[in-house]
């Protein structure tokens, strides 16, 4: 006999970042899943009257199943949901520590930034763009760095002429990290289980959905006074060997 329930869930969220070809590459657990909702959609079909006396009542109606949806949103991300949120893919990105002692020529603009190709630098050096005798120039006089970015930028008023090519050495630090490049994987497909429990009468809980392809529908401000979550929407689709989309498997 069923009884009556009210609920109130938590859960851990594993997801599977399905390959291109649907394959699954193992579950992981993600940061703090604050919604998931599945959402059945139908649409009804109603043969309506035309007679006299019962125009317009309904002689038949019909419920056809649509496509399954479901929302997720997390309030902490790893670097694959980052890259999902911008239909992104990631790489490494390395930079191995060393002295760049092959001059790098630079073509200057007066009081604008321009980028060396390295980041976290020091150690360096700017001279004129000549073979004999070149002059260097003064750091803060002549020209700024931001070492974090590596940029130089000329200074109007210094020694560097407008638009003249300088010369520059360095020293680079070790750097390891991530690039995502966004809007280069639209079909993302995952597959979600969720470990949960129902507060208000402690049952736990396994739902889980096998095939989801995602679309972000959430802004994702990189500047900002508020933590940022991220919202993503998509279709349920049902693998081959299924009959169904999702399942919610109660074990208490």
């Amino acid at each position: 006999m069923s009884t009556p329930f009210s609920f109130i869930g938590a859960a851990d969220a594993y997801l599977d970042i399905l390959s291109d070809t649907g394959e699954p590459t193992g579950l992981e657990l993600k940061g703090d899943c604050s919604e998931f909702t599945p959402k059945p959609d139908s649409e009804r079909k109603e043969q309506t009257a035309h007679g006299r006396s019962n125009y317009g009542q309904v002689l038949a109606s019909v419920t056809l199943p649509k496509p399954m949806t479901a929302t997720i949103t997390f309030g902490q991300l790893d670097q694959a949901l980052f890259a999902a949120a911008f239909f992104g893919t990631n790489t490494a990105l390395t930079q191995e520590a060393g002295d760049v002692s092959t001059p790098i020529a630079v073509v200057t603009i007066p009081d604008k930034w321009v980028e060396l190709g390295h980041y976290m630098i020091s150690n360096v050096v700017v001279t004129e763009d000549t073979d004999t005798d070149p002059a260097t120039y003064a750091a803060g006089t002549d020209y700024e760095i931001n070492p974090r970015l590596g940029m130089i930028m000329a200074k109007s008023g210094g020694a560097i002429a407008e638009g003249a090519t300088v010369r520059v050495t360095l020293t680079k630090a070790a750097v390891n990290g991530t690039i995502m490049k966004g809007m280069t994987k639209a079909n993302v497909r995952i597959r979600v289980k969720l470990d949960g429990q129902n507060f208000a009468d402690g049952r736990n809980f396994i739902s889980e959905i096998y095939q989801m392809r995602l679309a972000p529908t959430s802004n994702f401000s990189l500047i900002g006074e508020e933590f940022v979550s991220v919202t993503f929407e998509g279709a349920l689709e049902t693998p081959t060997g299924k009959d169904h989309p999702m399942q919610h498997i109660w074990l208490s």
